[in-house]
C-alpha cells in the first residue's frame, strides 16, 4: 500500500497537469486575495477574514478535482495497469485507501501553499484566529469529498477525460442542489455544509456529512473494483 501511494505521488509531481494546477491556483488565489484586501479600508485591515476566500477557493477547487482524480483508475485501465495491481498483494479497499491518501496528500500541499495569506493577515492586523483554522478544516474536509467523488467517477470508465467531465458534472449537481432541491436539497448540497466553518462556527452535523461522503464513495469504489474482478 506505502508502494503504491509513493507510486501515485510520483506522478502527482512529475505531471505537467499537475505543475499547471499547482501555478494556477497559487495564481487565482493569490489574485482574489489581492483583490480582497483592496476592496477593505484601513480600518478593516485589522479585522480582514479569509470568508471570502474560502468559497473562492472553493469553486476553484470544483475545477482542479475533476483532474487531480481523473488518472487514478480510469488512467490504469486504460494502460492496461489495473491487472497489475489486482494481482499485487494488497486488497480492494488498500488500493483505494491508496489512491485516495495519494491524492489527498498532493491536495492538502495546495493548501498549505496558501498558509501565506492567513500568516499576512496575522502580520498586518488582528483577525480572529478561530474562523481562520475552521476556514482550512472546512477546505480540507470538502476537498476531501471532492476527491472520493472523483475516485468513484474514474472508477466507472476508462478514459481519464470523460472521469473529469463525470466527476465535475457530479460535483456541480450537488453544488446546486440547494438552490433546486428544496429542503432535501439544502441538506445535501455540498456547498452549504462550509458555511459554519466560514462563519467560525464548528457544527458537528457538518464535519459527519463531509465524513459520510468521503466514506460513502470511498465505499462504492470499492465495490466498483470488487465486481470488476467478477467479470
Amino acid at each position: 500500500m506505502t508502494a503504491l501511494i509513493r507510486k501515485d505521488l510520483k506522478i502527482y509531481f512529475v505531471s505537467p497537469l499537475a505543475a499547471v494546477a499547482l501555478a494556477l491556483f497559487l495564481i487565482l488565489t493569490g489574485f482574489a486575495f489581492s483583490a480582497q484586501l483592496h476592496q477593505l479600508t484601513p480600518g478593516q485591515l485589522p479585522e480582514a477574514s479569509m470568508r471570502g476566500m474560502l468559497y473562492f477557493m472553493a469553486v476553484i477547487f470544483l475545477f482542479i478535482v475533476p483532474f487531480l482524480t481523473m488518472r487514478s483508475f480510469a488512467e490504469e485501465r486504460k494502460l492496461k495497469t489495473m491487472e497489475l495491481l489486482k494481482t499485487a498483494p494488497i486488497t480492494d479497499t488498500q488500493i483505494v485507501l491508496a489512491k485516495f491518501l495519494a491524492v489527498g496528500l498532493f491536495y492538502s500541499l495546495l493548501l498549505i501553499a496558501t498558509f501565506i495569506f492567513p500568516i499576512l493577515l496575522l502580520v498586518y492586523g488582528e483577525p480572529d484566529t478561530g474562523p481562520l483554522l475552521l476556514s482550512y478544516l472546512g477546505l480540507w474536509l470538502l476537498g476531501g469529498a471532492f476527491l472520493a467523488i472523483g475516485l468513484f467517477c474514474s472508477s466507472l470508465v476508462r478514459s481519464p477525460m470523460l472521469a473529469a467531465l463525470l466527476t465535475f458534472a457530479f460535483l456541480l449537481l450537488l453544488w446546486f442542489l440547494g438552490g433546486m432541491g428544496g429542503g432535501i436539497g439544502e441538506e445535501i448540497s455540498i456547498i452549504r455544509h462550509i458555511e459554519g466553518f466560514a462563519m467560525g462556527v464548528l457544527n458537528i452535523s457538518d464535519v459527519v456529512y463531509y465524513l459520510c461522503v468521503i466514506v460513502a464513495f470511498l465505499f462504492m469504489t470499492i465495490r466498483m473494483l470488487e465486481a470488476e474482478r467478477w467479470k
